[in-house]
């Protein structure tokens, strides 16, 4: 079995997720806002307060630029480093991937689209789920040993 062959893509979260996210970062600051007015006995209307800096604080920590994601191969590489990368979620239009520096460090979320990837779309899934060559084996069906 042959390994997937390389591709690499530039992976830049939609207009639409950034949007969705401070949306909710909104929400939920507005929410704990008004329950913390509420206990404390004053109207809970004041929850409406925190909608702007949630939504800022959604726009600053949500998806962020653009990353460059290439599988050579043999390994994941994100804007040149390699690591790791997992799908959380397959949407077919839209995926979402978590990779994992080898490194160490945090983790990142990406958010690959068909729109903003283009023709190289195919090549990318191909990569995702078919990965590595399985290793060989010895006629008796077993791995070779490796020093």
């Amino acid at each position: 079995m042959r390994s997937a062959p390389a591709v690499e893509v530039a992976v830049s979260p939609p207009a639409a997720a950034r949007h969705a996210v401070a949306l909710l970062a909104a929400l939920a600051a507005a929410s704990m806002a008004a329950w913390v007015a509420g206990h404390a006995g004053a109207s809970p209307a004041w929850g409406w307060l925190a909608l702007v800096p949630g939504a800022v604080l959604g726009l600053r920590l949500g998806p962020r630029g653009r990353a460059l994601l290439a599988w050579d191969g043999e390994r994941w590489l994100c804007d040149g480093r390699p690591g790791r990368l997992a799908v959380q979620l397959d949407l077919h239009h839209t995926l979402l991937l978590r990779w994992q520096p080898d490194a160490g460090g945090p983790a990142r979320w990406l958010l690959p689209h068909r729109a903003g990837v283009g023709a190289r779309w195919h090549a990318l899934r191909v990569a995702l789920f078919a990965g590595r060559a399985a290793p060989p084996t010895d006629p008796a069906g077993q791995p070779p040993l490796t020093p």
